[in-house]
């Protein structure tokens, strides 16, 4: 955890949010290459063959108006693919998000874990609570270090979302809330921020 602490003197986490170029759109025949050799191993070549057709005649066909529609979304929109991979991936399918979708992953305090060892549940889950709340800290005052690609700023967004975030159930699509804010931006409400327990059966609230 140390190691995800900038200087107060240093950049901080979004500071290069509204300077990051727009997400640029693939050329059609580099994205139609890629299918080509991501479909290769499942095919014979006789298969292979047919898909070679079909992706020609597409490429000179409906792709490069589709191609012309994609450059077009491009130019007003930051993200052109963004809210199409939310809907199709998260929002509009109807199976259990606990189940089928993965909305996190391991928290950046992995390293800190010990070995297997009986009885110590309630350690463990309060040493991983508590590492939990000091990255939301990091992130809350802007100290969690920009992700950098050869000294290159990535885009953070997905941060903001890791915490006071809720999925709403819909009958054709869910939605999603962030209540989260900086220090820099202002307060939230307090109820938005709390943590809930299950112990047992029973769901014990702030």
């Amino acid at each position: 955890m140390e190691n995800q602490v900038t200087d107060s003197s240093e950049e901080r986490t979004f500071q290069y949010q509204s300077s990051l170029p727009s997400l640029p759109v693939p050329a059609l025949h580099e994205s139609l290459k890629k299918y080509l050799d991501s479909v290769r191993p499942f095919l014979n070549q006789e298969e292979y063959q047919r898909t070679q057709d079909i992706v020609k005649r597409f490429e000179n066909g409906i792709g490069k108006e589709l191609q012309q529609k994609l450059l077009q979304r491009a130019k007003v929109k930051r993200n052109w693919l963004e809210e199409w991979w939310l809907n199709v991936a998260y929002l509009d399918a109807r199976f259990s998000t606990q189940i089928y979708y993965n909305f996190g992953g391991p928290g950046p305090y992995i390293e800190h874990y010990w070995p297997l060892k009986e009885g110590s549940q309630i350690e463990r889950a309060s040493i991983t609570t508590w590492l939990t709340l000091k990255f939301w800290e990091l992130i809350r005052t802007e100290k969690l270090p920009v992700n950098k690609s050869d000294n290159i700023p990535l885009d953070m967004n997905q941060f903001q979302m890791l915490f006071c975030t809720c999925k709403i159930p819909g009958i054709a699509q869910d939605s999603i809330v962030n209540y989260f804010r900086t220090e820099s931006e202002g307060n939230f409400p307090t109820s938005k921020r709390d943590a809930t327990v299950n112990l047992r059966g029973q769901v014990w609230l702030p």
